[in-house]
């Protein structure tokens, strides 16, 4: 039987320090840099959203290039159509080729930047996964 005296309320006082110890000294911490990594994803999640939102521009203006020279092409064919007609396949080309070349290089801006935010997080994963083993284990690694 457990009996009530002075040894039981110094074991709840004991039990009491040590919970508040371990929130002051493991779990603080450990929230505060799982706060951090979520911060951080966070941003480079908005990155990532802007990046693609200038691709989609990029795409979005490659197609009104090509419409208007489409357009542009059209008028031609009627005052001469011959001379319309060599006129415009040079304009599409050009716009095509131009506008694949701007694509093509934003896609690669995307991509090398994407690259790089997933190094970097993984060296951090890397980081904060070693740092959070020794303070669990109360170690070194």
């Amino acid at each position: 039987m457990i009996e009530v005296n002075l040894t039981l309320l110094i074991q709840m006082v004991n039990f009491l320090l040590l919970v508040f110890l371990m929130n002051v000294i493991l779990y603080r911490p450990i929230r505060r840099l799982v706060e951090q990594r979520n911060r951080f994803v966070s941003e480079q999640n908005e990155e990532i959203s802007r990046a693609h939102a200038a691709v989609q521009e990029a795409i979005r203006q490659y197609e009104d290039r090509i419409r208007e020279a489409r357009s542009r092409g059209r008028e031609k064919i009627q005052e001469l159509k011959e001379a319309a007609y060599q006129a415009e396949k040079d304009i599409i080309g050009r716009a095509s080729r131009e506008a694949a070349g701007q694509v093509q290089q934003v896609r690669q801006k995307v991509e090398r930047e994407l690259g790089a935010v997933r190094r970097e997080l993984q060296a951090q994963i890397e980081v904060f996964s070693r740092e959070l083993a020794q303070r669990i284990l109360g170690r070194a690694l």
